[in-house]
């Protein structure tokens, strides 16, 4: 009868510790503010987890990240971000980026565009088509365009916020001249040449990337057909000034929250 009453008691503790763990509560942080109603939230332990973004005002509240297929990580540098229309968001190892086009309501992912020959060294001295991570130093979005600065001086950016209404349907698309060095040409009683001018032509059913879904250094715009395109055009050597922006300049996360 003594030895049911403690297997009871234990099976009611082992209940009770179940109860608790159930209802304890993931640890919630904003750990970037934009403005007074836009701010990223990160919830989860250890300063990983899930991210959600919120505007008060447009009652606009996303998951970005679930926090149990992936977990987010917060980006390190600087992220500064008066821009509503267009956001982008980096992370810790962001070889791509979540970004927004309509105020957070939808989101998709943007990526870095391939160059050849790739301009990017690593840190094994590799040449590769983008930055490192740990590479990354700023992050400036304003006015709709995203400009990324890494640690060897080089400027990666988005293009200018529209697209180009050649490209529209019913456009007449783009014609442009590339040089094509695939093969030899050999031409009896001439030398050698590596290669030829040929036309090219961009149709509006095949336009390529929408603005703001790659992100790429300006130098790779002279080997890539995306350079022909009006949103490419007159494009900014330098990040802009930002004038009068009041949110956070960086992200902050409390690694003991929670504990």
């Amino acid at each position: 009868m003594i030895m049911g009453n403690v297997v009871r008691v234990i099976v009611a503790a082992i209940s009770l510790c179940a109860i608790a763990a159930c209802t304890k509560k993931t640890p919630s942080q904003v750990i970037y503010r934009y403005d007074d109603n836009r701010y990223l939230e990160l919830k989860g332990y250890n300063c990983e987890g899930a991210l959600w973004y919120h505007d008060t005002r447009r009652n606009i509240h996303k998951e970005l990240v679930n926090g149990i297929y992936s977990t987010y990580q917060i980006f390190s540098g600087v992220y500064i971000h008066p821009s509503d229309k267009y956001i982008l968001i980096p992370r810790w190892e962001p070889g791509a980026y979540k970004i927004s086009k309509d105020y957070g309501q939808t989101w998709q992912v943007a990526t870095y565009m391939a160059s050849f020959p790739a301009l990017e060294k690593n840190s094994d001295g590799i040449m590769r088509d983008s930055p490192e991570g740990k590479e990354i130093k700023r992050v400036v979005v304003v006015d709709n365009q995203a400009f990324i600065s890494t640690a060897q001086g080089h400027l990666y950016m988005s293009s200018y916020p529209f697209d180009d209404p050649r490209l529209a349907p019913g456009g007449p698309g783009i014609d442009y001249q590339y040089f094509d060095d695939t093969y030899y040409l050999y031409r009896p009683g001439k030398h050698k040449s590596g290669g030829e001018y040929v036309n090219g032509h961009t149709s509006p059913e095949f336009p390529g990337a929408a603005w703001g879904t790659v992100v790429f250094m300006k130098a790779s715009l002279a080997h890539l057909t995306e350079g022909y395109k009006a949103n490419y055009q007159n494009l900014p050597d330098k990040e802009p000034e930002v004038v009068g922006y009041k949110g956070w300049t960086r992200m902050y996360c409390n690694m003991d929250a929670g504990k």
